[in-house]
C-alpha cells in the first residue's frame, strides 16, 4: 500500500483541472467545441493549439461535463488549426440569413447539431494558448472562474513542495555521483579495474 502521505500529496495535485486557464462556464446554447491541428510540433504554427488541446481543454471539459469536445490532429503540418464552436441558437450574425427553401431540422441538442457547420470557426494557427481562450471567451460570452482563496492556497503550497523536491533530487544525485566517482577510483587504485574502461 502506498504511504497515506503520498496519495494524499497526489490528490491534491488534482487542483489543477479546477483551476487556472480554461475554468470556464460555457452558456447553455453552446453544444459542442471541436478543435483542429497538426498532430506533431514542428515548427510554433500548431504550437498554442497543441497547448490548449493538453493543459486547457481538460479543465474546460471538467467544468462543462456535458459537452461534447472532439480533437482532430491531422498529418500535414502546412494544415489548418481551427476551434470550431457549435450553437444550438444561432447568433446575430447567423441570423441575418435567409432561410433556404429546404427544412432544416430544429434541433436545440448536441446530437442534432453535431453535423451542422459551426456557428463560429476561429483560425488559431500562430495563437498562443490565452489568446485562443480568450477568443472562445468573447465568442460564448463563457463565465470566467475564480480560484477559491483556500484552493489558491493549496496550489501555492503544493507548487512550493514541488520546487524544494526538485532541489532536494538534485542534491541526492549530485551525493550519489560523489560516492560512485569515489569508489571507481577506490577500485582503480585496488587495481581492480584497468584505468582504459
Amino acid at each position: 500500500m502506498v504511504n497515506i502521505i503520498k496519495r494524499m500529496r497526489k490528490l491534491r495535485e488534482l487542483l489543477w483541472i479546477r483551476n487556472g486557464p480554461g475554468a470556464i462556464q460555457l452558456p447553455k446554447e453552446v453544444t459542442k467545441i471541436s478543435v483542429e491541428f497538426h498532430k506533431k510540433l514542428i515548427g510554433s504554427q500548431h504550437r498554442g493549439a497543441r497547448h490548449f488541446w493538453h493543459d486547457i481543454l481538460p479543465r474546460i471539459k471538467y467544468r462543462n461535463p456535458a459537452l461534447p469536445i472532439s480533437v482532430t490532429r491531422h498529418a500535414d503540418p502546412a494544415g489548418p488549426a481551427y476551434l470550431h464552436i457549435f450553437t444550438a441558437q444561432p447568433t446575430p450574425q447567423t441570423a441575418a440569413i435567409p432561410p433556404s427553401s429546404t427544412p432544416q431540422p430544429t434541433s436545440s441538442t448536441p446530437e442534432a447539431t453535431a453535423n451542422d457547420t459551426p456557428t463560429h470557426t476561429i483560425e488559431i494557427k500562430d495563437f498562443h494558448e490565452s489568446e485562443i481562450l480568450e477568443a472562445l471567451v468573447e465568442k460564448t460570452g463563457a463565465v470566467v472562474l475564480t480560484t477559491p482563496p483556500e484552493e489558491a492556497t493549496e496550489m501555492a503550497e503544493i507548487e512550493e513542495f514541488k520546487e524544494r523536491a526538485e532541489v532536494d533530487r538534485v542534491e541526492v544525485r549530485e551525493k550519489l555521483m560523489k560516492v560512485r566517482r569515489e569508489e571507481e577510483l577506490l577500485k582503480l587504485a585496488r587495481g581492480e579495474i584497468s584505468a582504459a574502461s
